[in-house]
């Protein structure tokens, strides 16, 4: 069974992830759930609100479950408390909101307001006392009660442990890892507000852990990350934060009535407001996949990886300067991660084929899961057939293995995790890819930098030459470790008259390439937008079919 730890283990104060900074004006829920946001509002027209997921919520204390944003059509609560820390059910405003961008679903003067994640119930477990000491032991038996009890699918935690290293070591982040792994919990995590620096659970392997974002100039899209938003990469130098979410100015539920509404998060970016759209988009996603005959689609390593490969990349830094995701170098960015959530991408991603190694694949999109053991590797045989930008992720679980230490006279086992009983494993697997008929890899760990410990590889490149490319999942484990991989791509389309060099825009540029070679014999350019071999008319005209378009996930103003 799975057990919690003692009360003696471990107590920490308790850090809120959010600031006291003052409101600009209203912007609702509605926005950061839109098309500017997480676009997690073009899921709910498809009839997909996370209904049958329950999401589990971590708390310094707990939700006004009687607002009428969490009630459902027949006036019933769809939200639930617990108290993990003795002294009892204690409602905050804080918590309130967290679980209102989650999960509300309205109210009568805010029916647009509505959470990432409206159909899903929701669970909300205190483990903060009333001197705010979190122990060890609260975390571990609301996770027990959480899991075990309430089949909490996605889990996100409301507070920050700043005053620890952000190594992926600690025993919160040990205890995370084994529940992600042993009970296949996707567990969204916030980058904290420390600014410069990560936070545990920010740390943790077996999760998404998220950043915040602010509405950029002019306010009507979140594609900045805010300024006390954690930023990367953990102390032992890995990746993270993974991607960045929706924060200012969102009209929530608060807990001063039934009825009462605020505006919360602003241009710091605390990320108390953005790791709910991922814990909400997770919960959306695990609907989808439940309405699927296949048995993969729903494992945390495979909404993990859509959610990540799908991001828009296109985000600014705290500073407002452009991060440059068309560079391969910079697919990932210590303040932005990969890129910001987009919910529909991330649908579509997962509503694809599934894919299978060694069989030729194609198809513009698709994703898989697998096995491969240690001095095994497994290839995706994906065909490309014209320029555009492969986009592929990898993850796999940090194993984490709890061995019950016997104890006491005579000696026997307590079915308690207690520190030191969590161990931990990691398979060494990296992505490799290969172009057409050659030796050397244009992208794999070595090549990029990437350190040997993430848990989470992504690549995106400019592919130039068609072909077929192989995309290849290596285990070079030196310790024996199998590991289960979620695997996602995209082949990303460019921009119809958009000619070298790229700018991911269709402008003047491009005009003075076409003229250039105005009526040209050439029947390889890539001019000769209509196969005739002649850059002429026919050409002109599907170029200005495209005129002054933008591909924004990769455009750079100049």
């Amino acid at each position: 069974m799975t057990g919690y730890v003692r009360a003696l283990a471990l107590r920490i104060p308790l850090a809120l992830l959010f600031s006291q900074c003052a409101i600009q004006s209203t912007y609702a829920l509605a926005e950061s759930t839109g098309r500017g946001g997480s676009n997690v509002n073009s899921l709910h027209e498809l009839g997909l609100t996370g209904e049958g997921v329950n999401v589990g919520v971590i708390l310094g204390r707990n939700v006004r479950i009687t607002h009428e944003a969490f009630r459902d059509a027949n006036g019933v609560s769809r939200a639930f408390n617990y108290d993990f820390s003795g002294d009892g059910i204690a409602i905050s405003s804080h918590d309130t909101q967290l679980a209102g961008i989650i999960a509300s679903r309205g109210g009568i003067g805010f029916p647009n307001d509505i959470g990432a994640a409206p159909g899903a119930d929701i669970h909300c477990a205190r483990v903060a006392d009333d001197n705010d000491i979190i122990s060890s032991t609260y975390i571990a038996a609301a996770l027990d009660g959480l899991v075990g009890v309430h089949n909490c699918r996605v889990i996100t935690t409301g507070f920050a442990l700043g005053n620890l290293d952000p190594n992926g070591q600690s025993f919160w982040d040990l205890l995370y890892d084994y529940y992600a792994y042993e009970h296949d919990v996707l567990f969204a995590n916030a980058a904290g507000n420390n600014g410069s620096t990560l936070t545990v659970f920010a740390d943790v392997f077996n999760g998404i852990t998220t950043g915040g974002l602010i509405l950029n100039d002019p306010c009507d899209t979140y594609r900045r990350v805010g300024s006390i938003s954690g930023s990367g990469p953990t102390s032992d130098g890995r990746r993270k934060p993974d991607i960045t979410a929706p924060v200012q100015n969102q009209t929530v539920p608060t807990s001063s009535s039934d009825t009462a509404w605020t505006t919360v998060g602003t241009t710091a970016g605390e990320t108390s407001y953005s790791v709910p759209h991922t814990a909400g988009v997770a919960a959306v996603l695990l609907d989808a996949a439940d309405s699927t005959p296949n048995p993969d689609d729903g494992r945390n390593e495979m909404i993990r990886v859509v959610i990540v490969n799908s991001v828009f990349p296109n985000i600014d830094d705290k500073p407002g300067s452009q991060t440059n995701p068309a560079d391969p170098n910079n697919t990932w960015h210590p303040d932005r991660g990969y890129g910001g959530i987009d919910a529909l991408r991330a649908y579509e991603l997962l509503d694809s084929n599934e894919v299978v190694p060694d069989v030729n694949i194609d198809q513009q999109r698709g994703w898989g899961f697998g096995t491969v053991g240690p001095g095994q590797q497994r290839t995706y045989k994906i065909k490309i057939a014209k320029q555009c930008r492969l986009i592929a992720t990898l993850v796999w679980n940090r194993r984490v293995e709890w061995i019950d230490e016997k104890r006491g006279v005579p000696p026997r086992t307590n079915e308690i995790i207690e520190p030191g009983e969590l161990h931990p494993y990691l398979a060494n697997l990296d992505m490799i890819v290969y172009s057409p008929d050659e030796a050397d890899p244009i992208f794999n760990e070595q090549l990029f930098g990437l350190n040997p410990d993430d848990n989470l590889e992504k690549c995106d490149l400019l592919i130039s030459a068609p072909g077929e490319y192989d995309v290849v999942i290596a285990n070079s484990s030196g310790n024996d470790e199998t590991a289960d991989y979620g695997f996602a791509f995209e082949l990303h389309p460019l921009l119809v008259g958009d000619f070298t060099p790229l700018d991911y825009a269709v402008d003047y540029t491009d005009l003075r390439a076409l003229a250039l070679q105005w009526l040209g014999d050439d029947q390889d350019s890539e001019l000769t937008l209509v196969p005739d071999g002649i850059v002429n008319f026919l050409d002109f005209a599907v170029f200005a079919d495209n005129w002054l378009q933008i591909d924004a996930a990769y455009y750079q103003q100049p």
